[in-house]
C-alpha cells in the first residue's frame, strides 16, 4: 500500500485488510494497493479521510465560583473526552480582571471590579464539533473597614478628659 496508512493504521499484507484505530486526523488521501501472486498483479485505489473526534464532556472542576475583589484566584485548567480542541471560547466576557486563555481554555487573573453571580458557558472547539460547560461566577466586594467608635463608658470617659483638658486651658488663660 502506498502511501503509509495515517498512524494506528495498519495494513496485513497477506490478507488485504486494513485495521486498527487512527490517532491522528488526515485529510482525504488516495491509497494504491498492489496485490501480486504468481499470475501477475493488479492494483486498486482507495480514499481515506480520518476526521478527529469531536470533543465531549467539557468540565471545570466547580460550575459555581465565589471570587474576592483584589483577590487573585488559583488557575482553573478545563478537562474533556473525545478529540483534541483546537480553541476555547466563553461568553459572556469575564469580570475585569479575570482572563480567558483561548487555547488552554484557562481561567485567571485578579478580579478588580465586584460582580453579581452570572452565568458563563465555556466552549471548546474543533473541525469535527464543540462541547459546552455553563458556570456561575460571582465576585464579592472588598468591604470598607470598620469605623472604630468610642460607646459607653470609653465615650464618657474620653469626653471627661476632654472637658478637663478644656476647662485647664481657661484657667491657665484667664488667670
Amino acid at each position: 500500500i502506498s502511501p503509509s496508512l495515517p498512524t494506528g493504521l495498519s495494513f496485513n499484507t497477506t490478507t488485504g485488510v486494513i485495521s486498527g484505530t487512527p490517532s491522528i486526523s488526515s485529510p482525504n488521501t488516495v491509497y494504491t494497493i498492489i496485490a501480486t501472486n504468481a499470475a501477475g498483479n493488479t492494483s486498486t485505489n482507495i480514499n481515506i479521510t480520518v476526521n478527529v473526534l469531536p470533543p465531549s464532556g467539557l468540565n471545570y472542576n466547580s460550575n459555581a465560583i465565589t471570587l474576592s475583589e483584589g483577590n487573585p484566584m488559583s488557575q482553573i485548567l478545563p478537562a474533556s473526552n473525545g478529540g483534541s480542541i483546537d480553541t476555547y471560547s466563553i461568553t459572556p466576557n469575564l469580570p475585569t480582571g479575570l482572563v480567558f486563555n483561548t487555547n488552554s481554555g484557562s481561567i485567571s487573573g485578579t478580579p478588580n471590579v465586584a460582580s453579581a453571580a452570572t452565568l458563563y458557558t465555556v466552549t471548546a472547539t474543533n473541525q469535527s464539533g464543540s462541547t459546552t460547560f455553563t458556570m456561575t461566577i460571582s465576585v464579592t466586594a472588598i468591604l470598607p473597614p470598620a469605623r472604630r467608635t468610642l460607646s459607653g463608658t470609653s465615650w464618657n470617659a474620653h469626653r471627661c478628659a476632654r472637658y478637663t483638658a478644656l476647662i485647664r486651658r481657661k484657667k491657665r488663660t484667664s488667670g
